[in-house]
C-alpha cells in the first residue's frame, strides 16, 4: 500500500465529515434567520447534510448491506449543486460543489477503496499460516487450535468504525447458522474483547471472539491495513486490520477468502453460506 495514499485518506474523512455538518448548520442557520428563502442555501443544505447524518445514522442503527455507490448521498450532491447554480453566491456555491458534490465523490470513489497489495498468503487451497490471538482471559491461543472442525474466521476493524457496526450487524444474522452446519465462528479484532463483545451483543453458543492488541497475527497473514484509523478518532495507534472472512477446513487448509477492496462492502456471509451448501453441505 502507498503510504502516501494511505496518510492522506487517514486525514481526510474526519474533517470532511466535520466540515460537512458545520456548512449543514450554516445552511440552516441562513435558511431559517437570513433574508427570506434562498435556493443557494437549500442547495448547499441539501448537498452537504446526508454524509453526516448517513454517519450518524450508522452509530445508531444497524444498517445491512451499505452499498458501493451511496445513491442517495450522491444524487442529493448533484441536485444541491444544481440548484446553488441558478443564484451563484459564493460561499453556498463553495458548499455544494466542494464539500458536497466533490467531497462524497471522493469519498465513494477514492476513499473507500481499501488499495489492498496482493496476498499471496491467504490463497484457497493452501494452509492457514501460523498465528496467535488473545483471549478474554488475556491467555494466548494459537491458530493450530482451530484445526480438527470446520472454522470461519472473522477479521474487523473495531467499534470506533460505523460501517464495520453493521457488517457486524450483518455477519451476526448468519452465526447461528453457521454454527448449525458445524463450524466454529472465530472474530478478530485488535481491540479489547470485552469492546468487541459491547457492539456484538449476545452471540449463539459457539462463537468465539479474540483479539490482536499488536497486530501480530494480522502481520501474520498480511491483513494490517497501515493508517487506517482515521486521524481525529481516539484510538489508540494509527494502524488496524483489514476487513478479511476466511474459512478453513479440519486439516487447516484454506477453502473460501474473502478480502474486500471496499471497506463499506465487506466480507460477506450470504456468499459464504451459499458456498457452504453448494460444496460442503
Amino acid at each position: 500500500m502507498n503510504l502516501l495514499k494511505a496518510r492522506a485518506k487517514r486525514f481526510f474523512v474526519f474533517p470532511y465529515v466535520v466540515l460537512c455538518a458545520l456548512a449543514s448548520l450554516h445552511s440552516v442557520w441562513q435558511l431559517l434567520f437570513g433574508s427570506g428563502f434562498s435556493l443557494s442555501w437549500f442547495g448547499a443544505w441539501l448537498a452537504v447534510t446526508p454524509v453526516p447524518l448517513f454517519v450518524l445514522l450508522l452509530y445508531r442503527v444497524a444498517f445491512v448491506q451499505v452499498g458501493r455507490l451511496m445513491i442517495v448521498q450522491v444524487s442529493a450532491a448533484l441536485l444541491g449543486a444544481l440548484l446553488v447554480v441558478v443564484e451563484m453566491q459564493p460561499l453556498p456555491t463553495i458548499y455544494a460543489l466542494s464539500l458536497g458534490l466533490g467531497g462524497v465523490l471522493l469519498y465513494v470513489f477514492w476513499y473507500s477503496y481499501l488499495d489492498r497489495d496482493d496476498n499471496k498468503l491467504l490463497i484457497a487451497g493452501q494452509a492457514l499460516p501460523d498465528f496467535h490471538l488473545r483471549a478474554a482471559d488475556g491467555q494466548l491461543r494459537s491458530s493450530s487450535e482451530f484445526q480438527g472442525r470446520k472454522a470461519v474466521l472473522l477479521f474487523f476493524r473495531g467499534n470506533w468504525c460505523p460501517l464495520c457496526r453493521s457488517q457486524l450487524h450483518e455477519f451476526s444474522l448468519y452465526c447461528e447458522n453457521f454454527v448449525k452446519h458445524g463450524l466454529r465462528v472465530v472474530l478478530v479484532s485488535n481491540q479489547a474483547v470485552a469492546d468487541s463483545l459491547a457492539i456484538l451483543g449476545e452471540l449463539p453458543a459457539g462463537v468465539e471472539v479474540y483479539s490482536d492488541p499488536a497486530l501480530e497475527a494480522a502481520r501474520a497473514l498480511d491483513i494490517v491495513h497501515r493508517l487506517g484509523v482515521p486521524a481525529g478518532l481516539t484510538y489508540a495507534g494509527g494502524d488496524t486490520l483489514l476487513p478479511t472472512m476466511l474459512l478453513v477446513d479440519e486439516l487447516g487448509v484454506l477453502r473460501y477468502v474473502d478480502m474486500p477492496e471496499n471497506f463499506r462492502i465487506g466480507p460477506q456471509p450470504r456468499r459464504l453460506l451459499a458456498a457452504l451448501e453448494e460444496h460442503w453441505l
